[in-house]
């Protein structure tokens, strides 16, 4: 990877994001990104050395900015499981409003880049780290005797995000035209799923 401080980069990152939702990463070439920026391809190449490498740099971005911002707010809230999942959904909440774009990258594009080579093993990487810490939390909530004993802290985790992907799925889709209230809809969501875990 190349430096990675200036504003050139950032710009090349913010509008490839946006192009690879909207196109997928085979639908989006480096020309495609350069034309969306302004800049000749000499300029992605001394900021990148690929689309794979750029690619890789969003998915790092990506685990900094949500998964890894998300962990550390919700492991220094002082409450039990139950009230720790709540503060997840306000982070998703404020997150999904403010980097719409970054977070439905990885739901739309990972059916897409399961299988390459270059990209599985971090894209799984990610999923298993989420699955895992939303799976402790469930476990701890069990033991707290505030969430349903009778419930699989795995499989619980994995409806969790398969949920959590088809809410930012259809609040990405609906929202460009802004036909509905993403917050409200993801509290929507908040609502059922934690009055569906509670003990």
């Amino acid at each position: 990877m190349k430096n990675k401080n200036n504003t050139t980069e950032e710009t090349i990152l913010k509008k490839s994001l946006r192009l690879f939702v909207r196109k997928g990463y085979h639908g989006t070439s480096i020309n495609d990104i350069m034309v969306e920026v302004g800049l000749t391809k000499g300029a992605f190449y001394s900021h990148f050395d690929s689309k794979g490498d750029l690619f890789l740099r969003l998915i790092e971005m990506f685990r900094d900015q949500f998964f890894d911002t998300m962990i550390t707010q919700i492991n220094e809230y002082d409450g039990n499981s139950l009230e720790k999942i709540h503060q997840i959904f306000n982070f998703l909440a404020k997150f999904g409003k403010d980097h719409t774009d970054l977070c439905v990258f990885l739901t739309f594009l990972s059916p897409e880049l399961n299988t390459d080579i270059d990209f599985e093993s971090e894209l799984r990487r990610i999923y298993i780290d989420y699955q895992q810490f939303i799976s402790r939390l469930i476990k701890q909530g069990i033991e707290e005797k505030v969430i349903k004993k009778e419930l699989n802290p795995d499989l619980t985790a994995l409806t969790f995000m398969a949920l959590n992907d088809g809410v930012f799925n259809h609040w990405w889709r609906l929202n460009q035209n802004q036909l509905i209230d993403g917050e409200a809809y993801l509290q929507t969501f908040s609502s059922i799923f934690i009055e569906g875990i509670r003990s």
